[in-house]
């Protein structure tokens, strides 16, 4: 019989989106049961802050066994590599808007992060945990990487418009 290491990693039949409900509603219950201990404002600084190095993390992770990014076209290639994946491939809907030596601008029309804090009404913790994260991972790839955004769907508008530029 197999041990537990192997069995952790087979698969099992469930949704992308009752993975979502499941993994983030528990996360928006126990933010809701600090509340009255923690005014809001600062339990969301701090969440920011949590998901901030999170994501950083990830991005080391996800860097560890690669080159390092040395200019704006290797960065697209990683970038677009990951945007590519099943998983992502199953949680955004999106299009590159445009696609230049200095610039990569994309226009999501839907997301599954977006969708599932939107359901739980919790879009300000959404926020914090997902679309702020972003402005640190764009800086975890190289320095000289900024990402520019105006709106998203986590907020209620009709798309996310995310752009990454390089700052030389």
């Amino acid at each position: 019989m197999p041990d537990i290491d192997e069995k952790s990693k087979l698969t099992f039949e469930i949704t992308f989106a009752d993975y979502f409900r499941t993994r983030f509603n528990g996360i928006t219950e126990m933010v809701r049961a600090l509340a009255p201990i923690m005014d809001e404002i600062n339990a969301l600084n701090r969440i920011k802050e949590l998901y901030k190095k999170k994501s950083i993390a990830l991005i080391d992770r996800l860097l560890k066994d690669k080159k390092q990014i040395t200019n704006f076209e290797e960065f697209k290639e990683i970038y677009k590599e990951q945007m590519s994946t099943e998983f992502m491939q199953h949680c955004l809907d999106y299009k590159i808007v445009q696609d230049t030596p200095s610039k990569l601008s994309l226009e999501f029309n839907k997301c599954l992060w977006a969708k599932t804090f939107l359901e739980i009404n919790e879009p300000g913790l959404g926020f914090a945990m997902c679309c702020n994260p972003d402005f640190s991972m764009a800086k975890a790839f190289h320095p000289k990487i900024k990402l520019i955004r105006n709106k998203t769907l986590m907020q209620g508008n009709d798309c996310c418009d995310s752009t990454y530029i390089w700052e030389d």
